[in-house]
């Protein structure tokens, strides 16, 4: 990550000392990840701290950018400077405990939202992270259309996905959600020993990771002969999506794109069974940032990375959900997802 990010949210923060100890962040201010480091920024200084099994990886990979030290935040006070010190108010009580000793007299301030406002905006380097990541979602997506077959169980199909998103040079962003027949009626379904039968529908949700960035898209197929309400209810759900890649655009509130797609279901007397909001943001983590739900009164800005996923759910009978992942326009959406839509039948 540009050292200028780094320098923006010191800024911003308008504190004296800026401690960042979520993963997240910290990988989204140096573009390095492991299991333990932290990062500490004050007026002068950018610190990267780590324990002796990253230390020579991170001096090799960041010293252009942070001094890199072998040592943890607990022995870090003569790092700091006088003054207050940002930090993150979703970290672990542990860690809250850390800060207190280390901050002395020091006044605690959070600036996580600080963060999320950098964060919601993707770069040009992320944004390309995050396509790289898509193209392999969408390579598993094609290989697992070729791998379906009769008595395939949830969890054999799932784990293929996956076996071809590493083959590919990523990891899974998410456990996929892979869900067959009545299972697909549960959005979040948890995959299962559950065998494939002709007539089932096929929900695939899944996700690969490229560079720390997470892609996300769903997928519904048939197999076999489906019913005439089973595509029915496919083609409403294709529907509220179209209208809602052509309706969300950068200005708008993230609870009017939802709002897009809940009022076409209410004309069409489904909207009960919508039982989710619309979309997420996705980056470094798979849900973040701006979300398109029925309460999130925050704007939709340029350059964020949002899903629009709407779905049906028929409780003992089936679901379908279609989900895109879109980059957000000044007057549009840039879809991000070249899956195809059109009803699959295997």
């Amino acid at each position: 990550m540009d050292m200028n990010v780094c320098r923006r949210l010191y800024d911003i923060a308008e504190t004296d000392n800026l401690i960042i100890l979520l993963p997240s962040n910290t990988l989204y201010l140096s573009g390095y990840s492991s299991s333990n480091c932290q990062i500490i920024i004050t007026k002068n200084h950018a610190y990267f701290l780590t324990d002796m099994r990253y230390y020579l990886e991170a001096k090799q990979k960041l010293s252009d950018n942070f001094e890199v030290l072998c040592q943890d935040l607990n022995s870090s006070a003569n790092l700091l400077e006088d003054g207050s010190i940002g930090f993150e108010s979703d970290i672990s009580y542990r860690q809250y405990e850390s800060l207190l000793l280390l901050s002395e007299d020091r006044r605690l301030v959070d600036i996580s939202d600080k963060i999320a406002s950098l964060r919601d905006i993707k770069t040009i380097e992320e944004i390309k992270n995050i396509k790289s990541a898509q193209s392999v979602t969408e390579k598993a997506f094609e290989e697992a259309l070729k791998f379906i077959k009769l008595g395939i169980s949830e969890i054999e199909l799932s784990a293929y996905i996956e076996y071809i998103m590493q083959k590919n040079g990523c990891e899974p962003a998410f456990d996929s959600i892979v869900a067959f027949g009545e299972h697909t009626a549960s959005p979040h379904a948890h995959r299962s020993e559950r065998k494939l039968k002709c007539g089932d529908l096929i929900t695939m949700d899944i996700g690969a990771r490229y560079n720390g960035y997470c892609s996300d898209m769903t997928r519904t197929v048939g197999y076999g002969q489906i019913s005439e309400r089973q595509a029915d209810i496919y083609n409403n759900v294709l529907t509220a999506q179209r209208l809602a890649l052509e309706g969300i655009k950068s200005g708008i509130k993230g609870k009017d794109g939802d709002k897009i797609a809940r009022d076409y279901f209410a004309r069409e007397n489904l909207d009960q069974y919508f039982t989710h909001s619309l979309g997420h943001g996705v980056g470094i983590d798979i849900h973040e940032g701006v979300g398109l739900t029925p309460r999130e009164e925050r704007l939709l800005e340029k350059n964020m990375i949002v899903t629009i996923e709407p779905g049906l759910y028929i409780d003992g009978e089936f679901g379908v959900r279609i989900e895109d992942m879109v980059q957000i326009t000044e007057n549009s959406v840039n879809n991000l997802t070249n899956a195809e839509k059109k009803l699959i039948i295997l």
